[in-house]
């Protein structure tokens, strides 16, 4: 719920919520980093396929840190384990910044993990969408 209120993208549906974190639970993983017994942060990793091959990546589902975590190591221990599952698993992880919010930022640090292959774009009336 906090990651959607600070995102401001769109409504919620707590149902494909549950679903989505069911589904990384039962078919990949969710990391989770923890301080003094709270979580901070949060990854949901997912197997899935491409539209147009049969190869398959580790996909993140979700990741979110908390406001008062991110000048901490948190994402860069989501990252480091999810990069060694992924390994692991022979197979590439994909980690996607998608969200209108502190984009520059973002897309800087997701550098760092690896090769930057996309932007994604939104357009027409994104008035119901796009809150912020």
């Amino acid at each position: 719920m906090a990651m959607h209120s600070e995102a401001g993208m769109g409504s919620i549906n707590p149902q494909k919520v549950t679903n989505a974190i069911r589904h990384c639970r039962e078919m990949g993983c969710i990391l989770v980093v923890e301080v003094n017994g709270l979580v901070s942060a949060i990854m949901g990793l997912r197997p899935d396929g491409f539209w147009w091959s049969d190869d398959v990546a580790l996909f993140d589902q979700f990741t979110y840190v908390k406001p008062e975590a991110r000048k901490t190591r948190a994402i860069f221990k989501l990252v480091q384990k999810a990069k060694e599952i992924a390994v692991e698993a022979g197979m590439p992880l994909l980690i996607a910044n998608f969200g209108p919010v502190d984009t520059e930022v973002k897309s800087r640090l997701y550098r760092r993990f690896g090769r930057d292959i996309g932007t994604t774009i939104i357009t027409g009336d994104t008035g119901t969408f796009l809150w912020r």
